[in-house]
């Protein structure tokens, strides 16, 4: 709004408003687009970049000169050509040092600009800086002729369009920004290549992008790195867009005390050092990662980056490298867009070929400029050169005629009227110093113009002796030869294109280093877990004090072979081992708690121990609620396909009498927080019963549940319905009695031994079998004999007591669910409760245990067999009022390995 309208509201205008901020917003835009975000495709520079470096050379901070305070730097740019703050130019000019941001630093700081942690610089009245070599490069020949120039924002100076760079700035160093409405993000390259690219583009105008490729095959980052793949590469040169993975460069290292460590040594471009080492202690923090027991920086002058992360002695380190490419940046990605302005100040995306272009053609214009800048100066002083010489040939006249003339104006027109002769070497001079002009004349005389004239007036008369004629004579051939030499650069497209390459064949000796990105042709895979994990038998302990290892089956072996034994599992406090199994590294685990929870690892995530070690505590790999005496129930190794798990169920029992049959293919997908297999409280959220156990099992095999009363139910699998609700606690298993309750379920195999022959078989191979009339006799073959023998399971049952026997699983028949069942063991007021029936084998020890940790040990084979019905005979003698509360299974393998 005008002042006019502001003092008389009558004389404004009605305007759109919306065509006014779309107006000013597309002038803004353009501005921001132009003026400030997206570099200049020729000397890849930012407004305000140019602007520090042309403030840098027009004021003296040259490399050859000492370090200047950088405020008075900042000082210069903000007050002659960039009113934007002199934060923004200071920051700007940081970035300008930073050899972890710059492939080639165009200031030369002194003092703190920062690191790759972060850290902010020191203020700008405390560090110095200067020009580097590069940034000499940038600016050469600036004041040449070779660019267009612009006056500042004040219109009291100029200050050039663009600086005649003789290095491929925009692809050595790159560049980012954001404008409005688009952005820009350009990756650096090495130097020599980055020139290399230019000049087979210059000498050989149809190669391609593979050519281009042959000699600058990808990005090269600063701070090193390895390019992984080179699709995202080519994507990105081909069409100015695409992504580049990066990774940084980790090693493994064994260390003396048998612990391992990774020390990361380079980190992708733009990625911080401290943010990386926080993003590590978070991780360790939220346990996504484990086994790491110190991560410190170690990084000094020599080493700019290193970083090490110290593991456990358990902690598999390319499982823990794994994590660290998945959750941390030391893997990333650098999304190229390449949007720069073109030659007309438009912003556009270019592609690699493009860039290269478009860097040649300005290096042939900047020396052509800059030769017929050089032509036309050479060719005034030539000129000058000439009236010089003329001068001299006629000293004598020359002389009288200013010694005669009343004044310096009178002189100049007289000398301007004098005749000199065109001949021999001064015809030449003439010719040369303009060649478009013919004395061929009959007279062939020559005139000065003033400039010649004022030029001899200005002479010293020792300038005129025959000495000095020949000076002349000599540094007009000089000049000739040059104004020749420009002349034939400008006429012979050839030659002009030789001193663009000599030019940047000097450039690329000044700035050649190594590579310091690899490449690397295959794209890094970022591998799950369990990829890295070898496959192999291994042996997982689980403790009654609710600690677990996996140790491999081959140390077992290993330690058979020393003879008569070795020492087992370190236990403390009066712990236990209450369950072995073996299983592959791969296996996945089901593990179902007593609060009906289902959680799942694969073994290979269970902590790596050998034969001696106690291994670690559950609760560090699921959520068990202890306190409120949640516990393990069972752990089933699965098979590790669903073809493998196709047909076979899961039979869950409660302590309350329930039964469900479930298929085992229901729990193929169980988060890492766990799943509900079978709901066991209430509405209130109170429990209503306890998972006493869960067995995976095939149709033929049958379950055995126990109650603490001394009943028992043996059911067939087959006979029961797989129910697909995993909401359902399932149908009536065994009916109690009042007070009673099961405490324990295990599988039995199945076989094809009739009623009879079982019978027969307890009998010791013979028995009479029917009533008094109808007795008959039943006796089995030897053969027979043995092969039930081979098929049978020996069960233990154990009372509270301390009362235990082990008898024929024959002796427990097979009936339909829902029973009261039959006798298990004879229990009174003198055995107690029953505790548990679960089968064992030959070799297998037994561990029973008090609350208070009165513990005993003895080898099933010395428990006596005895028959079903009966209490069994005592094998712990326990204090008075005590009674046992857990009991064990220690398997063959383990007991014989923990054997003095």
């Amino acid at each position: 709004m005008t002042q006019e309208a502001i003092e008389n509201p009558s004389s404004s205008d009605d305007v759109d408003i919306s065509q006014v901020m779309q107006t000013s917003y597309l002038d803004y835009a353009m501005s921001v687009i132009v003026s400030r975000a997206l570099p200049d495709i020729r000397d890849g520079l930012k407004p305000v970049h140019r602007r520090i470096l042309f403030a840098m050379i027009k004021g003296g901070y040259s490399k050859d000169k000492a370090y200047s305070k950088s405020a008075r730097i900042v000082g210069d740019v903000m007050g002659s050509l960039h009113p934007h703050g002199d934060s923004a130019i200071y920051d700007t000019m940081v970035r300008m040092e930073q050899d972890f941001a710059m492939r080639l630093p165009l200031v030369d700081g002194q003092g703190n600009f920062g690191s790759l942690d972060g850290d902010s610089p020191a203020a700008m009245r405390y560090t110095e800086a200067r020009m580097t070599r590069a940034a000499h490069e940038m600016t050469r020949d600036y004041e040449r002729s070779t660019v267009d120039w612009t006056p500042t924002y004040d219109n009291k100076d100029v200050e050039p369009v663009v600086l005649p760079t003789v290095i491929p700035n925009l692809i050595i160093n790159g560049g980012a920004g954001i404008a409005v409405g688009m952005a820009t993000k350009m990756p650096p390259h090495n130097p020599a290549e980055a020139i290399d690219a230019c000049l087979l583009k210059l000498k050989s105008p149809e190669a391609d992008l593979s050519e281009i490729m042959k000699v600058m095959p990808g990005p090269d980052f600063p701070t090193g790195g390895v390019i992984r793949g080179k699709s995202g590469i080519r994507e990105a040169y081909e069409d100015g867009r695409g992504v580049i993975a990066i990774s940084g460069v980790s090693d493994i290292e064994e260390m003396k005390n048998g612990k391992s460590r990774i020390v990361i040594s380079e980190l992708p471009y733009n990625v911080n050092k401290a943010t990386f080492q926080e993003k590590i202690a978070h991780l360790l923090n939220e346990r996504v990662l484990e086994g790491i027991t110190d991560v410190r920086d170690e990084s000094d002058r020599e080493n700019n980056v290193r970083v090490v992360i110290e593991l456990r002695r358990d902690a598999d380190p390319n499982l823990i490298l794994n994590k660290l490419r998945k959750n941390t940046d030391l893997v990333s990605s650098f999304a190229v867009n390449a949007t720069c302005l073109d030659i007309y100040g438009r912003p556009k995306v270019m592609s690699l070929m493009e860039q290269i272009e478009a860097f040649v053609d300005f290096r042939k214009d900047v020396v052509r400029r800059r030769t017929i800048h050089d032509l036309t100066k050479a060719r005034d002083a030539l000129v000058k050169q000439v009236g010089l010489y003329a001068a001299v040939s006629l000293v004598d006249k020359v002389v009288d005629l200013i010694k005669s003339s009343s004044d310096g104006d009178h002189a100049r027109t007289r000398l301007m009227q004098l005749a000199f002769p065109v001949e021999g070497d001064f015809q030449k001079l003439l010719e040369d110093a303009d060649p478009d002009n013919e004395f061929h004349s009959a007279e062939k005389e020559f005139y000065l113009n003033e400039g010649q004239a004022s030029a001899i007036l200005s002479l010293n008369l020792r300038s005129l002796t025959g000495m000095e004629r020949d000076k002349i004579a000599e540094r007009s051939r000089e000049i000739s030869a040059e104004i020749r030499g420009y002349v034939r650069i400008l006429n012979n497209r050839d030659v002009l294109i030789g001193v663009v390459e000599q030019e940047l064949i000097e450039a690329r000796e000044k700035f050649s280093d190594e590579r310091r990105t690899r490449i690397e042709a295959n794209e890094l895979d970022i591998l799950s877990d369990e990829d890295l994990i070898d496959r192999r038998d291994v042996v997982l302990s689980f403790t009654n004090g609710g600690y677990v290892k996996r140790t491999d089956l081959e140390s077992y072996r290993e330690q058979k072979r020393g003879g008569k034994g070795r020492s087992g599992m370190d236990m403390k406090d009066g712990d236990f081992i209450t369950s072995v199994m073996t299983c592959s590294s791969h296996s996945p685990l089901l593990f179902f708690t007593s609060r009906g929870i289902a959680h799942k690892l694969k073994a290979w995530q269970l902590p790596e121990g050998a034969i001696n070690a106690r291994g670690r505590p559950m609760i560090n790999y699921m959520q068990l609620r202890s306190t409120e005496g949640e516990r393990l129930s069972s752990v089933i190794p699965m098979p590790e396909t669903e073809e493998e798990a196709e047909g076979l169920s899961m039979v869950f029992v409660t302590d309350f009498g329930n039964i469900r049959r479930s298929r085992a293919s229901d729990f193929s997908n169980v988060n890492k927080r766990g799943k509900i297999a079978m709901p066991l409280d209430d509405e209130n959220g109170n429990p209503k019963g306890k998972l006493v156990n869960v067995l995976l099992c095939s149709d033929e095999d049958t379950i055995l549940m126990a109650t603490q009363k001394g009943q028992c139910l043996r059911v067939r699998v087959g006979d029961l319905r797989v129910i697909a609700s995993r909401t359902s606690t399932g149908v009536r298993g065994m009916s109690l009695a009042k007070g009673d309750r099961i405490i324990s379920a295990c599988l039995l195999s199945g076989n094809d031994a009739s009623e009879e022959e079982r019978q027969a078989y307890n009998a010791g191979g013979k028995t009479i079998l029917g009533g008094e009339n109808s007795e008959r006799e039943v006796e089995l073959t030897s053969e027979r004999m043995q092969q039930l023998a081979d098929q049978e399971d020996i069960l233990i049952t154990v009372s509270e007591n301390g009362f235990a026997k082990r008898s024929s699983a024959y002796e427990y028949r097979t009936t339909n669910r829902g029973g009261k069942g039959f006798s298990a063991a004879q229990i009174n007021k003198k055995t107690g409760p029953l505790l548990t029936c679960f089968p064992v084998t030959e070799g297998d020890g037994l561990v029973m245990m008090t609350k208070d940790g009165q513990t005993i040990r003895i080898p099933v084979e010395g428990i006596r067999k005895a028959g079903r019905t009966t209490q069994g005979v005592k094998l712990f003698n326990i204090d008075e009022g005590k009674t046992i509360t857990t009991v064990a299974r220690i398997p063959a393998t383990e007991n014989d390995a923990t054997e003095e």
